[in-house]
């Protein structure tokens, strides 16, 4: 039985290594610059709250409250609300730039409480455009109330907080970071072993 070398072990682990830390620098330079090459993205925050939902519902049961809460946020991010809401903005501030924008509403769990989040590429455009979403959401729940025979004034529901200052969205680099490490380091270490076991290959035996 013929022993490897201490110098050829040492000679693989080099190689191994060696292209394990080449692929995890590649990785990590990769996801750099995939995250630096994105657009600038801008977020605005803004909340309404049902008062059907504050006040228990009045007796209906929880299927029903389910229903109403579900319909608010369909028609938050239905097409025809956001189509009023890009007129709104149109006609109220048509120097502004139009951007794409992205509407998102979840509802805070255990509460009546909607969170609207629009992001978009230009801060001031995002803004303005969450506003004019609120409003013409208001004026639909309003057309429909009067359209059921509920016409006493008070509406379901009410905005808690109106548009936030568009913030930029910095994505977190920690994740793609580690990502691009562990999968640069495999993709480079794994071809490193078979290097190695060709390169530095085992004395035969006399």
């Amino acid at each position: 039985m013929v022993r490897m070398s201490t110098g050829r072990i040492v000679a693989r682990i080099i190689i191994i290594l060696g292209l394990a830390v080449l692929g995890a620098s590649v990785g990590v330079c990769f996801q750099a610059l995939r995250i630096t090459g994105k657009p600038q993205e801008f977020r605005s925050l803004a909340k309404i709250v049902s008062a059907r939902g504050m006040l228990g519902d009045k007796g209906d049961n929880t299927t029903s409250l389910a229903d109403h809460y579900g319909t608010i946020i369909e028609t938050l991010e239905s097409a025809e609300i956001k189509r009023r809401a890009l007129e709104r903005v149109r006609a109220l501030n048509p120097e502004l730039k139009e951007t794409d924008v992205e509407i998102r509403v979840a509802q805070t769990k255990g509460s009546a409480i909607f969170n609207i989040l629009v992001t978009g590429r230009e801060p001031k455009f995002t803004r303005i455009y969450l506003d004019a979403l609120l409003d013409e959401f208001m004026a639909f729940r309003r057309q429909l109330q009067e359209q059921l025979g509920k016409t006493n004034g008070n509406l379901d529901v009410a905005i808690q907080e109106r548009a936030t200052t568009a913030y930029e969205n910095v994505e977190d680099w920690v994740m793609p970071i580690t990502v691009g490490v562990i999968g640069g380091g495999l993709a480079g270490g794994l071809p490193g072993l078979l290097l190695a076991l060709l390169l530095v290959r085992q004395p035969q035996s006399a």
